[in-house]
C-alpha cells in the first residue's frame, strides 16, 4: 500500500495566483537586473543628483517588488503541501 502525500488543493483563485507567479517573478527579475545595470555604470553618479536619487528609489521598489512575489509564491506554495 502507498501512502498519498497530503497535499491540499489550493482555491481556483489562489491556484490561477500561484501559475502567474514564476512569469510576473521573471519579468520582475528581469527589470531588476536592467536597473542593477544602469545603477553600475561608471559615469551613473556623474549624473544630476536628482536622476540618480530617482534611478536609486526604482531599483529599491523593485527589489522589494521581487521579494514579495517570492514570499508570496512561498507562501502558496506552502499551502498547497
Amino acid at each position: 500500500m502507498s501512502a498519498k502525500p497530503n497535499t491540499r488543493k489550493l482555491s481556483y483563485k489562489l491556484q490561477r495566483e500561484l501559475d502567474s507567479l514564476p512569469a510576473e517573478l521573471e519579468a520582475a527579475e528581469a527589470e531588476l537586473e536592467a536597473l542593477q545595470q544602469v545603477c553600475a555604470a561608471p559615469d551613473f553618479y556623474s549624473q544630476e543628483h536628482a536622476q540618480v536619487a530617482q534611478a536609486l528609489e526604482q531599483l529599491q521598489q523593485q527589489e522589494a517588488l521581487v521579494e514579495r512575489l517570492m514570499e508570496r509564491w512561498v507562501e502558496l506554495e506552502a499551502l498547497q503541501q
